[in-house]
């Protein structure tokens, strides 16, 4: 399960920066003189994908210590617990960046 995890976290950050591309690809497209209320919302979308993608790599990072370590119980709880949320936070990130991007 643990491989499984590590495996898809990798892969789920890989995404993130897709998405995280896309915004900042959508950010620069703004001229300079553009009022900070137009790419305000761009940040903030720019920010919490980089936050989701610190939770993929310290998910891929406890998946790992826990394979190195001899699969001790607590790190098992923690990494299961991470992934869960990972996938709550790709999925909510993945929309909103579409949403930014698509209908605004």
């Amino acid at each position: 399960m643990v491989i499984a995890i590590l495996g898809s976290s990798a892969a789920f950050a890989g995404f993130e920066l897709v998405f995280l591309g896309i915004i900042i690809a959508a950010y620069q497209s703004y001229s300079g003189s553009v009022p900070e209320r137009v790419v305000q919302p761009y940040r903030l979308t720019g920010t919490a994908l980089l936050g989701t993608f610190a939770v993929s790599l310290i998910t891929v990072a406890i998946s790992l210590i826990w394979l190195s370590s001899g699969g001790p119980i607590g790190l098992y709880g923690w990494t299961i617990g991470l992934f869960a949320a990972q996938l709550v936070a790709v999925f909510v990130s993945a929309a909103w960046a579409t949403r930014m991007v698509l209908w605004q």
